[in-house]
């Protein structure tokens, strides 16, 4: 599915054709919508390595183009692994931004409902730092569903004579190093945003990096924190 954003004098607006300015959001994209990407300058290997799931955070440029790829949290509470990370990448060329996952999440959703007043799909690389403060701000969020969730199989388990909650842990266990992992990844590649030119032109793009890798790095003290806690609980009742 392809989505097409332009920041106009009415707010932020759906368009049916691509514009200059614009924002395409490419959710697992079908081959006739990855063609599309492709003629509007996004190299076929960059869309791959957006829907590769094994893909880590890092930054790519030269002259003509930024590609970042960063990994975002999602919960499949269907899975096995109810918590997990998948990439996102963007990519930055010429007059627009293009964004590619293969699932639809939760942190965009606020981007497009208005809630940073100041959002211009225009200023593609202060687009990208908001995407990157809502991918931490959903982070955190997640962690406190886990941190819930675990809470509560504890109480279960102080009743229960039974491996099923032990089990369970052991999925919230899975899902804290996979995010581990990915914040950690994030925080590297964030800190080479830190030193380009092209995210320090501007003192509210300074700011609006130095609020995101905050809420990166509280994300990561706090998955840490739930890993010992977690670590601790499955060892005394083993």
């Amino acid at each position: 599915m392809l989505r097409i954003y332009k920041t106009t004098e009415n707010g932020l607006e759906l368009l049916e054709t691509i514009a200059n300015g614009a924002w395409v959001h490419a959710i697992d994209p079908t081959p006739d919508e990855i063609e599309k990407l492709a003629n509007w300058g996004m190299e076929m290997e960059y869309v791959h390595y957006s829907l590769d799931q094994d893909e880590m955070a890092r930054m790519e440029r030269n002259e003509d183009y930024t590609f970042i790829l960063v990994r975002i949290p999602i919960h499949r509470p269907e899975s096995d692994i109810p918590y997990t990370t998948v990439p996102l990448g963007m990519m930055i060329l010429g007059n627009k931004i293009i964004t590619v996952c293969r699932y639809d999440s939760d942190i965009f959703r606020p981007l497009v409902n208005g809630k940073h007043r100041y959002l211009k799909t225009g200023k593609r690389y202060r687009l990208a730092l908001y995407i990157f403060l809502e991918t931490a701000a959903r982070y955190l969020h997640l962690l406190r569903e886990i941190n819930r969730s675990i809470e509560l199989v504890e109480d279960r388990l102080q009743k229960s004579t039974q491996n099923r909650e032990l089990l369970e842990l052991l999925k919230y266990q899975k899902s804290l190093t996979y995010f581990a992992t990915a914040l950690r990844s994030n925080e590297v590649m964030m800190e080479r945003l830190r030193r380009m030119q092209t995210f320090n032109q501007y003192e509210e793009d300074q700011d609006l990096l130095e609020d995101v890798l905050t809420e990166n790095h509280q994300a990561i003290q706090m998955v840490n924190i739930a890993t010992e806690i977690l670590a601790g609980l499955m060892d005394a009742f083993a």
